[in-house]
């Protein structure tokens, strides 16, 4: 059974419309727009659109017996899930010379009423910019990401973190229910009522169990605005942020739930000097004029690039559009990254390894590359226990933790295997160094990781079987391990 039969099996029962080929402008229009060009090197042989959860279902059915052979016979056609596509990992939504599932179609947001529990339903395609267009002026927020353009699909389904998450816990926590196509074609509730440990495996656990076509999330009451923004200082202000972080973390009466503060370093070959920031935020509901006193070391430390501090009242929507647009198809980039205990001498060995690793790249066109410092509070880690739990392996007893990031973009080509290098250098060494002090955590973030990185491994052997249990028992033919083979597979099978 080869790609001609795939694709008349689809055209017979989906609309014909909504498939596309190499070569029309519609297919070219969507391969070339994922994050990373990396992705967009990729050409599926096809690109489907469904409209509904039903073409969802109608879709996978199809495509089972050709993504896993039947009756002896070999896989021939297979497929990706694409929700945003803004990982940047390589094959993770997409797919050389399958079929790639395009979710973006499904991108309705609702708010409905579940008793006292308001919840915003959003479909698979969304982007968060319109789920904050909605919630704008009902006095409500979300665990969303901090960009507009981001989709849902992929941090809902990995973990996450956003501007309320000291106070509310990881993305994915906040997922009440999500609504899943299985490998049967059958469409499914996973929740803290239905199918349970479907909805934890999903937390964490990426595309391994199935479609999810819609994410119904938690809502909290939210002043309209709140403070945030970011300061822009030079490397020599750096040790004295990185301080104030740990000093914030490690308060002994536990850090402020409401404040939330990012440091990076960043490295542009257009100005050929490194540049810190810090983003901050404040989402209480004491929120007023005066900037909140948990700010103030970092949002008036001096010396910074004054005119570029840009801390202030404002509201969800213009706090994520102030993120910069992210570049499409045209511009290649990758994610790796470590977590470790929070602790200043692994901190700092890290900001030497990185600077000192990027000489290797420098002269690299278009080179932007920085390293980030992101919190995992204690608090955030208690709301995975207080919202049902989740796959990620992480314990309250462990932080507070900083999820240290390398992210880097590039131009061309010619330059990946230098800059892959360089990261996974740069990367592994950190990982060492953090181990010889006794501060290495595990866990790896999945959406931020790249294909030497084993994220299941990482979250425990308990997790890990418990994700593989799922696996088996909702997909015991193996279609979401070796039918759908991009992202990170829960077994050593292919």
């Amino acid at each position: 059974m080869g790609f001609e039969q795939v694709i008349k099996a689809l055209r017979n029962s989906l609309p014909a419309s909504n498939l596309f080929f190499e070569g029309e402008r519609e297919y070219e229009a969507l391969n070339g727009s994922y994050l990373s060009a990396m992705e967009s090197d990729i050409r599926p042989a096809a690109i489907f659109r469904p409209e509904s959860r039903k073409q969802v279902a109608k879709f996978v059915k199809i495509m089972r017996p050709f993504a896993l052979g039947e009756h002896g016979e070999e896989a021939t056609v297979r497929f990706a899930i694409r929700s945003g596509g803004q990982q940047p990992l390589p094959g993770v939504a997409n797919i050389e010379g399958g079929i790639t599932l395009d979710l973006g179609l499904l991108n309705s947001v609702e708010l409905q009423k579940n008793g006292k529990q308001t919840v915003v339903s959003v479909g698979a395609g969304a982007r968060w910019g319109a789920v904050y267009d909605k919630l704008d002026g009902t006095g409500l927020g979300v665990t969303g990401v901090r960009s507009a353009s981001g989709g849902v699909g992929g941090l809902s389904l990995t973990g996450g973190v956003s501007f309320f998450s000291s106070r509310e816990g990881f993305v994915c926590d906040n997922v009440l229910n999500y609504e899943v196509v299985l490998a049967s074609g059958e469409i499914v509730n996973a929740n803290e009522h239905e199918n349970s440990d479907l909805w934890i495996s999903l937390r964490g656990g990426g595309n391994n169990f199935g479609v999810v076509t819609r994410f119904d999330f938690r809502t909290f009451p939210q002043p309209g605005k709140f403070w945030g923004g970011s300061v822009f200082y030079f490397l020599s202000s750096w040790p004295y942020h990185v301080g104030a972080l740990l000093s914030e973390l490690r308060k002994k009466d536990a850090a402020d739930p409401n404040a939330h503060v990012q440091l990076s370093i960043g490295y542009s070959s257009q100005f050929a000097q490194f540049a810190c920031q810090s983003q901050l935020s404040y989402t209480g509901a004491d929120t007023t004029e005066s900037m909140p006193e948990v700010l103030k070391p970092w949002a008036d430390r001096h010396p910074q690039i004054e005119q570029l501090n840009s801390v202030r009242l404002m509201t969800l929507r213009e706090a994520v559009s102030e993120q910069p647009a992210e570049s499409k198809g045209n511009v290649r980039c990758a994610y790796m990254n470590v977590t470790v205990k929070a602790d200043a001498p692994t901190l700092f060995e890290a900001t030497e390894i990185f600077t000192n690793s990027l000489e290797s790249v420098k002269a690299c066109s278009g080179l932007m590359s920085s390293l980030t410092f992101q919190p995992y509070s204690v608090n955030t880690l208690r709301q995975t226990v207080r919202h049902g739990g989740n796959s990620l392996g992480l314990d309250p007893s462990d932080g507070p933790l900083i999820n240290i990031m390398v992210s880097t973009y590039w131009n061309k080509k010619s330059d990946d295997a230098a800059i892959l290098k360089y990261m996974s250098n740069a990367t592994s060494y950190m990982r060492r160094e953090a181990q010889r002090r006794n501060k290495l955590v595990p866990f790896v973030s999945m959406n931020h990781a790249w294909t030497h990185q084993d994220v299941i491994e990482c979250y425990g052997e308990e997790n890990k079987r418990a994700l593989q249990e799922t696996s088996i028992k909702y997909d015991p033919e193996g279609l979401f391990q070796r039918g759908v083979p991009g992202g990170f597979k829960l077994f050593n099978r292919k």
